[in-house]
């Protein structure tokens, strides 16, 4: 009878058999599944596709409610004449307004009623003064490139920057702001949608 030792030895010898039996399919499979992904992620991507899903989305980008925060100068904008605000309200570090006259001071989380009344959302903000965002007199190639790097989006993939534009409640307010304001020219449902298939096709820029 074999010692425990040597059965001990034989044991082991045949688990890494086993083990390299099982790891065998299991890369193998891993590889065919990467090349599959590689593969589709290939025939999906479309520049010339990506590139008409965004400029399908600048005129909402370059509407009043999303351009009053987006514009040049260390302060935001507001009514559909993107007019200077008034009570001289400036950027900040983090983009929440300067010493005393903070955003939060007259935007709450939701709008106030009645005609041209202060509007709310949640987090109401400029961008922060490091990466200010400005869309005013940029080219849909400069808006673009602005918005898909790190470096100025505040670290976000692509993907990321969809979720952003589709989920985020302070986006969505440019489809319910109050009374007195008009609306974007595209439905929020159709300018999310752009972003997707702007990802979806591999996210070219305008040149």
């Amino acid at each position: 009878m074999p010692s425990k030792r040597i059965r001990n030895s034989l044991i082991g010898a045949l688990c890494l058999i086993a083990l390299g039996a099982i790891a065998r399919p299991i890369s193998a499979w891993a590889v065919h599944l990467l090349n599959r992904t590689n593969s589709e992620t290939a025939a999906q991507r479309n520049d010339a596709r990506a590139r008409e899903a965004f400029l399908a989305v600048i005129p909402v980008l370059k509407h009043p409610r999303c351009l009053n925060c987006h514009a040049t100068g260390d302060f935001p904008r507001q009514g559909d004449d993107s007019r200077v605000h008034v009570q001289n309200v400036r950027r900040g570090i983090d983009g929440k307004g300067k010493y005393g006259q903070k955003c939060s001071a007259c935007h709450q989380e939701h709008n106030v009623a009645g005609l041209n009344m202060p509007p709310g959302a949640p987090n109401w903000h400029l961008p922060p003064a490091a990466m200010p965002m400005i869309w005013e007199g940029r080219t849909p190639g400069q808006i673009c490139r602005q918005i898909k790097d790190p470096k100025q989006n505040n670290g976000k993939t692509v993907a990321q920057i969809v979720e952003h534009v589709t989920a985020d409640k302070l986006v969505l307010w440019g489809w319910n702001p109050g009374e007195g304001r008009t609306l974007p020219p595209l439905s929020h449902g159709e300018f999310a949608q752009k972003f997707q298939e702007w990802h979806r096709f591999g996210a070219a820029c305008p040149n």
